[in-house]
């Protein structure tokens, strides 16, 4: 989510400070992901170029050294990683090739005139993300480059060096050449023992190349910023069955496969290809959930059924190597157990299940499959108790036989009918002692949320990863979290996924790919019990902490000193305070709890909502078509994006060409090479506009552009109409406030949509929004309607939580029409609520803001 908060009040000196710290301590936030160059695959004119320093250059004295982490995945060109260019214009080059036996080797030349060093690499290292460390230290005195590449020295002699060098150093396309491997490089370090240069190339976006210090010293063109990857999903796949289908990923085989009736549906995590092949023989068994576990030993995906359709089997194995099924048992158990957990013992002997729900129950058992037997065994475990739930997340057995089991939502007696709560507590279940240790539980300050299938352990086996979500709203989003299994301490790790869960078949799995190093989330949403669309995202390891994105957004700039940091660690706590206090907001109706919600207002703002042809900007993003009836769950984040991309350039009716749209919502990707991607996105907006009226999308002269007629209705856009009447015609600010109340009370503008590329759009919305709300606050106070200055200020708040004037009139309203002991017990409690996540007091006194 973007974060606006108040420091866009600050005076511009404050701001730029802030500004510059905020990026500082980003950047000391994690390890440098990197930056990823555009290869000879690009056009030309896209093809990424790294200036070192794009300024004034410096001076390196008696010795120049050059570090930096080199990632290579190229078996087809030759490139130029890097090149250093003199004042007299000597030219030296490191480059790459693929030779033609298969020897990848980096080669430092003299341009134009000899190659010096030849450093022979490993095929295995040529992958993406698989760092190489490279060091050169070139001693200008002794006229000697040596470079230390996997543990060895490679040297030569021979330059022609005079004692110092001015040199221009660029990375990728140069001035001299413009071949481009594809390669990424991080942590890049310059130095010749008396000045330091440290890089990470760890921006988000832009540009600008700073170093550790915050300096802007460097320019990029064309840069894709891998850190990206790390914090937004990537979406892979998306195919929708009319049958049942059940998934699981195959990390020795390097697939996530499908698997239905008749077929194996394979997409290849490293190729990004999908593949479709029969069985040998039939699937001896009817699919209901179509829920299943993974033996690595044997090389088989166990598929099963604890309450099967028909009485054929209830158990198969699928021989992924050869296709071909075994039917292995008939074993029932006794209730349905919907989202239960499933994992294989340490030595994949046996598998297990946990949990799960079914006839209005919540349960708690362990089952063992016995083969021998064809029977599912309760097993006892001693120790501590897990109450019963479903929705729990489970972590697959390690070496000493441990299961992690975290959270779910159940009760202590397993009766529906008493309700339920939600459990945020880890277990460790040894499965050879049969014992249950709880290690910890936590009450987390945000909308109650479960784990999807699967915690990931780290490799050092602190930290455990779980994918959460709101279970109980159909549509949901799921985000990654990192959780501390010594203390239960967490953090957001991800952006979010847009998923539609209506039915209690949807399903959300999430797996971790040692050998491509990346997290996959599968979502199987369903619509019928028969009916679902599979999708598939990927997050490059490892993830990046939302508070680091939040962070990050914020603009640079080049100053910096010890006060500046503390400022800015202030206004850091401020956002994350501002971030977790609209979570909870969102799900209690409001920074403040209790009286002061004024139910007929929501009520009427809701019934409102419910417009037929009508997009909703403002807030949660929302679509209702011809018939009044919900479509948001229709839009992918892609189409989202590119159908608000257009919406917005379609006001003034010129539109958007067509290569913009491939560089803003495909900026990673060559233009020419978006095509085909591009049409189909189209394609399917069209499909789900057409049940819109009142909008038709257009192609004229490269432009897409919206149609757009009095039948269809955009709250953003009526609330900016109404703003420009006011700049341009001195219209009433009072007016504007009572008749639109309801429309921007939903929100600030796409709150909820984390786009770079609409930051501007927001910040200009939000500023002119404020600048006429705030007046009419205190004059609606000072005519003595407390009731409606109280509702236009909880609603200033929903869009500025550290708003100080709209604090200010609530606590004023509500002393007029409730009493100064209900405004001094909401005073108490927003400043209780200041005080946990920022660390501080509040500094305003109630006697000051209600005097």
């Amino acid at each position: 989510m973007k974060v606006y908060n108040r420091i866009l009040l600050l005076p511009q000196t404050v701001y730029k400070i802030i500004c510059t710290l905020i990026i500082l301590l980003s950047t000391l936030q994690g390890n440098a992901q990197g930056l990823q160059f555009n290869s000879n695959d690009s056009l030309l004119s896209r093809r990424t170029s790294y200036m070192v320093f794009a300024g004034d250059k410096p001076t390196f004295h008696d010795k120049l050294s050059i570090k930096f982490d080199l990632s290579l995945w190229d078996n087809d060109h030759l490139g130029y990683v890097f090149n250093i260019t003199d004042t007299k214009s000597n030219s030296y080059s490191l480059t790459y090739i693929y030779n033609h036996n298969g020897s990848p080797t980096l080669n430092f030349n003299i341009d134009s005139k000899s190659n010096k060093i030849e450093i022979p690499l490993n095929l295995a290292q040529l992958k993406k993300r698989n760092w190489i460390k490279v060091r050169a230290d070139i001693n200008l005195k002794a006229n000697t480059v040596s470079f230390l590449v996997n543990g060895k020295w490679y040297k030569a002699t021979g330059f022609g060096f005079d004692g110092e060098m001015t040199p221009e150093i660029t990375f990728g396309k140069n001035k001299h050449y413009s071949d481009v491997p594809n390669m990424a490089v991080k942590d890049l370090a310059i130095s010749d023992g008396s000045e330091d240069y440290y890089f990470p190339l760890n921006e988000w976006k832009g540009n600008s190349v700073h170093t550790d210090r915050g300096d802007a010293l460097g320019y990029v063109d064309h840069p894709a910023w891998l850190i990206n990857e790390s914090y937004f999903w990537t979406p892979k796949f998306r195919r929708t069955f009319n049958e049942v289908a059940g998934l699981n990923f195959d990390a020795d085989r390097q697939q996530l496969f499908m698997f239905k009736k008749d077929s194996l549906i394979s997409f290849n995590v490293q190729e990004d290809n999908i593949t479709s092949r029969p069985y040998q023989n039939k699937l001896p068994l009817t699919l209901l959930l179509g829920k299943s576990v993974i033996n690595t030993r044997e090389g088989k995906c166990y598929v099963y059924e604890v309450q099967p359709p028909d009485s054929l089997h209830s158990i198969a194995a699928l021989d992924l190597n050869t296709l071909k099924w075994e039917a292995t048992g008939k074993a029932l158990i006794k209730e349905q157990r919907h989202h239960h957990n499933v994992f294989f013992d340490k030595d994949q002997n046996n598998f297990y299940l946990f949990g799960g729900y079914g006839s209005f129950s919540y349960h708690k058992d362990f089952f063992k499959y016995l083969p021998d037997k064809d029977a599912w065994e309760k097993v006892t475990f001693k120790g501590d108790t897990i109450s019963p739930r479903f929705f729990s997340g489970s972590s697959q057995a390690d070496e000493n036989n441990n299961v992690y089991i975290f959270g779910g939502y159940g009760n202590q007696s397993g009766n529906q009918i008493v309700g339920g709560k939600h459990f945020y507590d880890l277990y460790r279940v040894n499965l050879t002692t049969r014992t249950i240790k709880k290690c910890w539980e936590i009450s987390p300050e945000e909308e109650p949320f479960v784990s999807a299938n699967n915690l990931i352990i780290s490799k050092d086996k602190k930290y455990f990863y779980a994918l959460c979500y709101p279970h109980e709203k159909p549509k949901t989003n799921l985000r990654l979290y990192k959780f501390s299994i010594r203390d239960g301490s967490y953090e957001i790790v991800s952006g979010i996924i847009p998923v539609t869960s209506e039915r209690i078949e949807s399903d959300f799995n999430l797996f971790f790919n040692p050998q491509q190093g990346e997290f996959y989330c599968t979502a199987q949403e369903f619509v019928s019990p028969a009916q679902s669309t599979v999708r598939i995202y990927s997050l490059t390891a490892p993830p990046v902490s939302q508070q680091a994105y939040l962070n990050s957004q914020r603009p640079a700039t080049n100053k910096f000193n010890s006060l500046y940091i503390y400022l800015t660690g202030l206004i850091i706590i401020g956002g994350a305070a501002w971030y977790f206090i609209r979570k909870r907001r969102k799900s209690q109706g409001g920074i403040y709890t209790g009286e002061e919600i004024t139910p007929e207002f929501y009520t009427r703002k809701k019934e409102a909502d419910k417009k037929p042809n009508a997009v909703y900007l403002l807030g949660e993003f929302v679509v209702f078509n011809k018939h009044s009836r919900d479509i948001t769950y229709m839009f992918s984040p892609k189409i989202k994006q590119l159908f608000i991309l257009i919406l917005l350039n379609s006001k003034d009716g010129q539109g958007v060409v067509s290569k913009k749209i491939s560089a803003t919502l495909w900026p990673d990707k060559d233009i020419t090479r978006t095509k085909n991607i591009k049409g189909v996105t189209i394609n399917h907006l069209r499909n789900i506009i057409a049940d819109l009226e009142g909008i038709e999308l257009t192609f004229l002269n490269d432009t897409y552009s919206f149609q757009l007629s009095e039948n269809f209705f955009c709250d953003y856009f009526v609330i900016i109409d109404a703003l420009h009447q006011i700049q341009e015609h001195n219209l009433s600010a009072s007016r504007f406030v009572t008749d639109n109340c309801e429309l921007f009370a939903r929100g600030g503008l796409l709150q909820y949509l984390p786009e770079t590329w609409l930051d501007d759009i927001k910040l200009s919305f939000e500023e002119s929004l404020m600048l006429v709300i705030l007046p009419e606050v205190k004059k609606i106070y000072e005519s003595g309607d407390h009731k409606k200055a109280f509702e236009i200020s909880r609603v200033v708040l929903n869009i500025d939580p550290f708003n100080d004037i709209a604090l200010k009139y609530k606590l004023k309203s509500v002393r007029r029409i409730k009493g100064i002991d209900h405004a001094k017990r909401l005073y108490d409690e927003f400043i209780n609520e200041y005080q946990k996540s920022l660390g501080s007091e509040y500094p305003v006194h109630f006697d000051k803001i209600c005097k």
